[in-house]
Parts: C-alpha cells; sequence; structure tokens
C-alpha cells in the first residue's frame, strides 16, 4: 500500500523459503520465484524487506536472469544490482546496508554496466566505500547484506528444481506475465524513473542471445518427458549405437513455418533451413515445414521417426508480400489435436491474426526485422546471425 510502484508484482510471484540453502544466504529469484532465507530476513526492518523484495521483483521484471547468456554469472549479478538499485532509491525505497550502489551508472543498462566493472568481483578494488548519498563511489558491500552477486538465478538451475510449482510459466507464458506486471509497474513512474524503467525493458526486449539454444531449451520445456530407450535416439544408429533419446508426449507436433516473401535473404532462409535440420534430430516428433509469403505456398510433413530427413537444399517459394494468417488458418483446418508448438521466422512486417492463436508460438526475428513489441502475441527471438567480415582484397582500378 506504501509504494504501489511494484505491488502488482509482488503479489502474482510465488514465495519459498529456504532455510539452511547454502545457495540463498539472503534472497533470490530464478526469474519467477522469489526465495528468502527467513534468518537473513528477519533481521531487517520493514523498510529494508520492502526494499530488497523490490530489488528481487526488479530482477524478475527485467529478465535479468534470460540476459546473463555466457557471461560471468557473478560480474552479470553485480551489473544488475548497480542497474537497479539507484531507481529503487529515487521511488523512495531503502536498501539493506551493503547494497551496491554508484552514481557513475546512473541512466545505464546492465550491459553496459558488466562492462566498466571490475572482471574479477571478489577482489574488490581499493576505495570501496559506503556512499549512497551520491559521490559516485560505490558502497561497500561488505554490511548486512552477505555474499553480494549471488541472488539471481538462471531459470533452468537445478538447485531449484525441488522447490518449484509443477505449474511454473514456461518462458512464452513467462515473458506474457512479465509484459503485463511491467505495464503495471510503468503506470507508477514519471521522469527519469520512468526513462530508466523503460530503457531497462528494451535492453531486456533487444538482448543478444543464443536463438537456437534457447529455443531448444523451450521446446524441451514444453515437450521432453524424460530420457528412454524408446524410441532410440536416430541420432547414433547408423553407428551401431542404440542411445537414450528424450522421451516426448505423444504424438507431439512442431510447425516450423517459414516466411519466403521478398523481404527475406536467401542467406537468412538457408541458415533456418540448417536448424530445422537440427530439430529433426533432436526431436523425433512430427514435424511440418510450411513456406508462405502472402499465402501458403508449400507443405511438407514429417512423421516421428520415418527415416526421412529434411533436405539440405530447400527450393524457396513465394517471394511475394506477407501475410501471417494463412499459415494460421491452415492450422485450424488441419489440426489434429496433438501438443502443438508453431515456430515462424520472419522479418515480422506482415498482416496478425485478428485473434490469438490457440497453441504456443515463437516468432524468430531477423536482425533487421519489426520491433518486437509490435507482434501482439506470442514469444519474440532476435536471430542474430554472425557478421561476415569481407575479406581486403587489392582493388584494381583499370
Amino acid at each position: 500500500m506504501q509504494q504501489p510502484f511494484l505491488a502488482s508484482s509482488l503479489m502474482r510471484l510465488p514465495f519459498r523459503e529456504c532455510s539452511g540453502m547454502s545457495w540463498c544466504p539472503t534472497m533470490a529469484t530464478d526469474g519467477y520465484h522469489i526465495f528468502f532465507n527467513p534468518t537473513w530476513t528477519s533481521g531487517l526492518n520493514d523498510a529494508e524487506l520492502r526494499g530488497v523484495l523490490a530489488h528481487e521483483v526488479l530482477h524478475v521484471l527485467f529478465a535479468h536472469g534470460e540476459r546473463m547468456q555466457d557471461r560471468n554469472s557473478r560480474q552479470w549479478n553485480v551489473a544488475c544490482d548497480y542497474a537497479i538499485n539507484l531507481l529503487l532509491l529515487e521511488q523512495g525505497f531503502t536498501l539493506p546496508t551493503g547494497g551496491l550502489v554508484s552514481l557513475r551508472f546512473a541512466g545505464l543498462a546492465a550491459e553496459d554496466i558488466y562492462e566498466q566493472i571490475p572482471t574479477d568481483t571478489d577482489s574488490k578494488p581499493s576505495g570501496w566505500r559506503n556512499s549512497a548519498s551520491g559521490d559516485g563511489a560505490d558502497q561497500d558491500p561488505s554490511g548486512t547484506v552477505p555474499d553480494i552477486g549471488t541472488d539471481l538465478l538462471a531459470p533452468d538451475d537445478p538447485r531449484v528444481s525441488p522447490l518449484r510449482d509443477a505449474d511454473t510459466p514456461d518462458r512464452q507464458q513467462m515473458a506474457e506475465l512479465r509484459a503485463s506486471l511491467r505495464e503495471d509497474a510503468a503506470n507508477h513512474l514519471r521522469g527519469a524513473a520512468a526513462g530508466f524503467f523503460k530503457q531497462e525493458c528494451l535492453a531486456s526486449e533487444g538482448a543478444t542471445i543464443d536463438w537456437r539454444g534457447l529455443l531448444r531449451q523451450w521446446l524441451q520445456d514444453r515437450i521432453k518427458n524424460d530420457w528412454s530407450t524408446y524410441p532410440f535416439s536416430k541420432k547414433h544408429i547408423h553407428l551401431g549405437l542404440y542411445m537414450p533419446s528424450m522421451g516426448v508426449e505423444s504424438p507431439g507436433h512442431i510447425v516450423f513455418a517459414i516466411d519466403t516473401s521478398g523481404s527475406m535473404s536467401a542467406a537468412l532462409i538457408g541458415d533456418i533451413v540448417a536448424e530445422i535440420r537440427g530439430f529433426r534430430d533432436t526431436f523425433p516428433c512430427r514435424l511440418t515445414v510450411i513456406q508462405a509469403d502472402a499465402d501458403v505456398q508449400e507443405v511438407r510433413e514429417y512423421e516421428a521417426l520415418d527415416g526421412m530427413e529434411v533436405p539440405k537444399a530447400m527450393a524457396v517459394l513465394g517471394r511475394g508480400g506477407t501475410d501471417f494468417r494463412p499459415v494460421f488458418d491452415w492450422l485450424d483446418r488441419q489440426w489434429t489435436g496433438a501438443s502443438t508448438v508453431v515456430i515462424y521466422a520472419t522479418d515480422g512486417f506482415g498482416r496478425y491474426p485478428e485473434s490469438v492463436p490457440g497453441w504456443p508460438v515463437i516468432w524468430l526475428l531477423s536482425d533487421d526485422g519489426i520491433a518486437a513489441e509490435n507482434i501482439p502475441f506470442g514469444t519474440k527471438v532476435r536471430l542474430r546471425r554472425p557478421r561476415r567480415v569481407a575479406s581486403k582484397l587489392p582493388v584494381r582500378h583499370p
């Protein structure tokens, strides 16, 4: 009631008590749950408790766990703390002694702060002192917040698996929840704080991520049941090795739609086709590959364990305008009740269905595609293709 800025978010995130668990000396979050050590929280006054709760909620809203990628986890955690603590102080929150605060990072996103802090965050440089008042120095992390840089957990951290609910949101559901909570929180912000909040949200949406790894993890969350010797892994049978594969919810169905309109480059479509071939090995379930521009141009069906491979070279059909509705209309007509996931590779410029489809949808957006916030539904993943540096050859003038 005293701090409505994050009140709705706090009420919608589940709490888990973690007594005697070494990975949670204070509080922590995996991007959805809020974990707390009651021994530590009992030593905080009400104002400090509100501050640290708000701190963990902002980690959730800014998707800090998912944005970590292959960065040093402790250094990234420290950068994220710097990114949000000034915002909390500006909003009138009180932080426990030892929280990281520095005016030199004001207005910077976590990724930018990460590049400016020491790589070895366990050995602090000389000159660190308590300075939350604004002289630009860093506040000494030796106060009542032990183990600075340990409250941010990866979404798939195995240490917290026993504490998660069976109905914990998957990646798409969590992205939709975050968007709703961000909108509510932003309505209570004004001025510089509102600008920084929006900036960190945009950094979250536009962060460079390993889209192949994310998709595999996302599909495993949806489809994986358990490792099983039936069916055996097709990937190793030709070597005479009968290795376990991932059990799947039968029958399972992945619809991989490719935008073949004129705005999609042949090189990008080639990369997408190569990834589809990899999915075929990883997920032994029914696969439908659709080429579509303003209409459905081709549909190829691959049944689970039928031995058919996606061809390395695929003739690209279409090259006209873009309309996403025909693919979803086709699904409405053809759907057989299987557990279906739709993956749509596109630049995002086109006409969308007026109503949200009944299947989970992942949009693979090209590097120069539409802004993610302009897509009305689904999970958005930005394709980051490696930059090819042209070789410097001598130029001969006539």
